[in-house]
């Protein structure tokens, strides 16, 4: 394990030489830039042909290498970026009350336990309520000594006292989240309609492409092995493969 002042030095040195790798990479990419953008002003002035096209086909072929590279000079950098991150996230997750093992975690765990248990105390105690008050118009009923008028005035006495214990039991309730939960696979599809109907029928294709990404890519393979969705709302367009 490296002391800090080590620490301190390597993350410097290591600055420095990303700091070189990205001037060297973007001069690389900038040059990469300017020749793509000459062949596609001839393309502009003499139209795509075959010598073009094979020219086309010889830039992208040399955009991958660049592409990787680049990507070849930078990793050292990045990778030993992405392990500062590492750390710098690790001491966040270490305090975090949604990470489990951190101490916040397990006390945030104590506390919803004990706010279910108020919970579940005041939905019984609300139930105890309107059970006495429904034990109490059964017993008032039964009894022959009471006329109807003294009877309606004992039962609204009985829904006072019931109104009184519901008002004081929502005076201490615990304020809550309506969180929904999954108990069926179907049940995702139920939050996407949901969610469509809401949302995502109003957002721009280039959100829905990126959003349902996933789904296109499943049956782009799919189409390869000739199975395809059926919808009037999807259909399969040709595209040709460009070699990379």
């Amino acid at each position: 394990m490296l002391n800090d002042k080590s620490k301190s030095t390597e993350i410097a040195t290591s600055m420095t030489n990303g700091l070189t790798t990205l001037k060297s990479n973007a001069e690389s990419s900038l040059a990469v830039i300017k020749t793509g953008k000459r062949m596609i002003e001839s393309i502009g002035r003499e139209g795509m042909n075959e010598v073009l096209a094979d020219q086309v086909r010889a830039y992208i072929s040399y955009c991958n290498g660049e592409m990787q590279r680049l990507h070849n000079l930078r990793k050292p950098f990045t990778t030993r970026l992405t392990e500062i991150q590492k750390q710098f996230v690790k001491l966040e997750k270490d305090i975090d009350p949604n990470v489990s093992g951190s101490p916040a975690f397990e006390a945030s765990s104590l506390l919803r336990g004990y706010l279910h248990k108020q919970i579940d105390d005041a939905m019984a105690a609300e139930q105890r309520l309107v059970k006495n008050r429904q034990a109490t118009e059964n017993r008032l009923r039964k009894r022959d000594d009471i006329d109807e008028t003294r009877l309606e005035t004992l039962l609204q006495r009985a829904d006072n006292r019931l109104l009184k214990g519901q008002s004081e039991i929502r005076l201490a309730e615990v304020p809550v989240d309506l969180i929904p939960v999954v108990t069926e696979p179907e049940g995702y599809i139920d939050l996407l309609r949901y969610w469509w109907q809401e949302i995502g029928r109003n957002l721009p294709d280039s959100d829905l492409e990126r959003i349902f990404r996933p789904a296109i890519s499943f049956a782009k393979k799919q189409a390869k092995k000739g199975n395809k969705v059926e919808s009037i709302y999807v259909e399969y367009r040709p595209e040709p493969k460009i070699a990379a």
